[in-house]
């Protein structure tokens, strides 16, 4: 059991990021959308268990190492070129929005000069990446549960705070601002396999216990599933006010508890120090595997790369990367679904 928890832990930490912890990608892809929202995360459950169940039985059946070998697997060399740029492009860009992102908080509540905060997360970074799969799993195992354990705690204070009635009134009148909501929970949920399978691949190929990974990523994807629904609700709840603002969540902790906000903050800078390690993860191995060069190299090109980019900005990279990523996600779990049925 201990085992499931911690693949559990590893699906948590990639898929959650700064974007789930802040609040912003369930305000975007589920909560304005109104009540259907919640029908979108139970939708994101199912997909999670179904794709990554998927994935891992490939990657032990054909010895996959890495994401790229699964891609030009289920796709091709063609095709499978093409989304390997894709997801290739779209890690190395999650590694520095974290990079970026993280530094952006150093600096704004320490007062660390951002140069200095880029350089900061960089190393620290590459540090923790070192110890490869060992170090991914730690850091894992500690961050999740204080980063849900922050999100439970929102959506007690939410709770306390908030009258059932009042709750109830503001589930069932709250207005879709956006509409097909099936088409956004699909979008989300394939982007995040994706990102998932840069970890899994890899970890599946290492991992001597192979039996715990489908029982792992089922217990994360419903831990993960209640924790956007805690989110989604408690954005629901303060509707429309906590829909204006960048992170929710740091809102949500403000009129919830005074003592909140700190503890939101460090969460989401945790959680952004764990997406990075694992896109950085995700993108060595394959490289490792690609160029024939050590693990260690890869991690130190990459580093050196991702720096200059970080410098660009948070909200930028995310407007460019995220809906080509969306696209090439959805091909790449049909692709899945098709080489799985024809592997039978």
């Amino acid at each position: 059991m201990k085992e499931n928890f911690k693949i559990a832990s590893v699906i948590i930490g990639t898929i959650v990021g700064a974007g789930l912890a802040s609040g912003q990608e369930v305000l975007q892809f589920f909560s304005l959308y109104g009540k259907k929202g919640f029908i979108g995360i139970i939708i994101c459950c199912i997909f999670y268990i179904f794709f990554l169940k998927i994935i891992i039985k490939l990657s032990i059946k054909n010895d996959l190492k890495s994401y790229k070998e699964l891609t030009y697997f289920i796709l091709g060399r063609k095709l499978g070129a093409l989304i390997d740029f894709i997801i290739s492009f779209f890690l190395f860009g999650g590694n520095v929005i974290m990079l970026s992102g993280g530094a952006a908080l150093l600096n704004e509540y320490l007062n660390i000069p951002k140069t200095y905060a880029i350089f900061i997360m960089s190393l620290s970074s590459f540090i923790m990446a070192i110890y490869s799969t060992k170090g991914l799993v730690k850091l894992n195992s500690i961050i999740v549960p204080f980063s849900s354990a922050i999100i439970l705690l929102i959506g007690a204070s939410v709770l306390i705070n908030n009258s059932p009635q009042y709750i109830y009134n503001q589930i069932y009148s709250s207005l879709p601002i956006k509409s097909n909501f099936i088409l956004s929970s699909i979008l989300y949920a394939s982007f995040n396999t994706v990102s998932a399978s840069g970890v899994l691949c890899p970890l599946v190929h290492e991992y001597k216990e192979k039996k715990h990974f489908i029982s792992g990523c089922t217990i994360g994807s419903i831990v993960l599933t209640i924790l956007v629904l805690i989110i989604n609700l408690s954005i629901i709840v303060y509707a429309p006010k906590s829909y204006y603002f960048e992170i929710p969540n740091l809102y949500l902790s403000k009129v919830s508890d005074s003592l909140l906000p700190p503890f939101v903050s460090a969460a989401i800078l945790l959680e952004m120090f764990s997406t990075e390690i694992s896109d950085l993860y995700s993108i060595a191995k394959a490289f490792q595997f690609s160029f024939k060069i050590s693990y260690i190299n890869a991690l130190i090109i990459i580093i050196l790369f991702s720096i200059p980019f970080a410098f660009i900005g948070f909200s930028n990279l995310i407007n460019i990367l995220y809906p080509a990523f969306g696209a090439a996600g959805i091909l790449f779990c049909a692709a899945c679904m098709v080489k799985y049925d024809r592997n039978l």
